[in-house]
């Protein structure tokens, strides 16, 4: 009888840490083909956790380079499609240390980690769409091969939209205008 009950107390705390698993994993779907017409902006933990899934086995993902590289996404994006198509649903802000986007900062927060190796919980399923992952990709390889450090020191930098906007205490919302007008001359003399 002792062996009964502890069998069904030790299926319970399976199948109890399998349901805490299946509420807190990812919800975040690539597909290889959808309609790349259709216009689309991701939670920024939607963004976070793509590196996540298809780049931390190349390297150390810490949650200040994870946090630096969505603002970074963001700011090409818009860049490059136009302020009315971003890439993200939430704005970036001028906190003390640098571009954050409020809602994956709360995430990672909650995490309690520094490096990140696993998905962050996201309650958005979403669809990352064959341009946009194409997109990220390319992200990753002009930034990835820098730590959070350096991203940081990147966007935090003379004359950047941080720099423009940032006063202490104030979390305020960095203009997608002043992203666009720092990071559009960056284009034309790549080309």
């Amino acid at each position: 009888m002792e062996y009964l009950i502890i069998a069904v107390l030790l299926i319970a705390l399976f199948l109890v840490t399998l349901w805490k698993e299946e509420i807190t994993k990812t919800k975040v779907v690539y597909i290889s083909k959808q309609d790349n017409n259709s216009i689309m902006s991701y939670s920024p933990t939607t963004i976070a956790n793509y590196f996540i899934q298809e780049k931390a086995k190349f390297g150390k993902l810490t949650s200040m380079k994870l946090i630096k590289l969505v603002y970074i996404s963001y700011a090409w994006y818009i860049t490059l499609k136009g302020k009315e198509n971003p890439l993200t649903t939430e704005k970036a802000q001028a906190w003390k240390y640098g571009p954050v986007f409020p809602s994956l900062y709360k995430v990672i927060k909650s995490e309690g980690t520094i490096e990140v190796e696993k998905p962050l919980p996201n309650d958005k399923e979403e669809v990352i769409i064959n341009e946009d992952a194409e997109f990220l990709d390319k992200i990753w390889g002009l930034y990835g091969k820098y730590n959070g450090v350096e991203l940081s020191a990147m966007t935090h930098a003379e004359n950047t939209p941080w720099r423009e906007v940032y006063c202490r205490d104030c979390n305020s919302e960095i203009p997608d205008d002043l992203i666009i007008s720092h990071y559009a001359p960056k284009l034309k003399s790549a080309s």
